[in-house]
């Protein structure tokens, strides 16, 4: 009898812990927000957080999970907003079968790299060198907002790359450093980061955001270079709970989740990562995916 009270103690513990699923691998922005979340999350729910990977079809396997799992508050999607507008099929509306729980970040750019050791030193050298022959370029997924950037500047300047298909940024920027790529595209945040702790520099080359980041002032937008403004974007993050999820219960994660704005340590981690933490509801959820749906369609247009 004291055995079987354990163990049904053990397993009732186990369904206890609430789970945040990641669509991409360790050193991606998504994994890195669920990581300042989670202890700060942790700590206001009484409950232990953890969080776990689905990869797989951008993103697309772990809104999945999530959609089909119980609505009981224990599986919580992790995710760019942005992504998931553009993983939506006629057959698969991601988003309208989830139910948002909070906003996690503003929106930050992706950005097109090189080594800093590369012959393609500015844009106008990274035109004539994509001219001049087939250049490796390492790429989440040209249907993922960080792979985005790199389908546009195809698009748009009639380019065309060997596409080598990474798992996450960290190992987009390895495969520049070991020259087994030309180019890559990021977060703009990695390739700061990066620069800031490494002796290998990378040199970024355009942005997509509709501004020129504040931290390389010398550095244009695509949108800037291609003289279309509809092609800016950025990309900011969600946390989500299945659509049947009970108000009480998805108020009580809202609460908890903005009750890390007063968190110093999650504040201080967000600094020191670049993440531009800003915790808002569900509200800010919406506005975010109606303003992606508008940025998908000019993109698509």
């Amino acid at each position: 009898m004291a055995a079987a009270a354990l163990i049904g103690g053990r397993a009732q513990a186990a369904t206890e812990v609430v789970r945040l699923i990641c669509g991409f691998g360790v050193g991606n922005p998504t994994d890195l927000c669920a990581q300042l979340i989670q202890d700060g999350f942790s700590t206001a729910l009484n409950e232990p957080v953890e969080f776990d990977y689905t990869l797989g079809q951008a993103g697309r396997r772990a809104a999945l999970e999530v959609i089909d799992a119980a609505p009981d508050g224990r599986v919580l999607l992790i995710a760019e907003i942005l992504n998931l507008v553009l993983q939506e099929t006629p057959a698969e509306t991601l988003l309208s079968c989830l139910q948002p729980i909070a906003k996690i970040t503003r929106g930050f750019s992706t950005a097109l790299v090189v080594n800093e050791i590369s012959d393609i030193r500015d844009w106008p050298g990274l035109l004539a060198a994509a001219r001049a022959g087939r250049l490796k370029a390492a790429t989440t997924g040209r249907d993922t907002t960080i792979g985005l950037l790199l389908a546009l500047v195809e698009r748009r300047m009639k380019l065309t790359f060997e596409a080598i298909e990474v798992a996450g940024t960290n190992a987009a920027v390895d495969m520049l450093l070991t020259r087994r790529a030309d180019i890559a595209v990021v977060d703009t945040r990695t390739a700061l980061l990066h620069n800031a702790r490494n002796r290998t520099k990378l040199r970024v080359l355009a942005t997509s955001g509709a501004r020129r980041s504040p931290q390389l002032p010398g550095v244009p937008t695509l949108a800037e270079l291609a003289g279309d403004p509809k092609l800016a974007y950025t990309i900011s993050f969600g946390l989500f709970a299945p659509l049947a999820t009970p108000s009480p219960m998805a108020s009580r994660l809202t609460t908890a989740l903005l009750g890390l704005r007063t968190d110093k340590s999650v504040q201080t981690q967000a600094r020191l990562a670049e993440i531009p933490l800003q915790l808002d509801g569900p509200a800010a959820v919406l506005e975010a995916v109606a303003r992606d749906r508008r940025v998908a369609a000019d993109i698509a247009g």
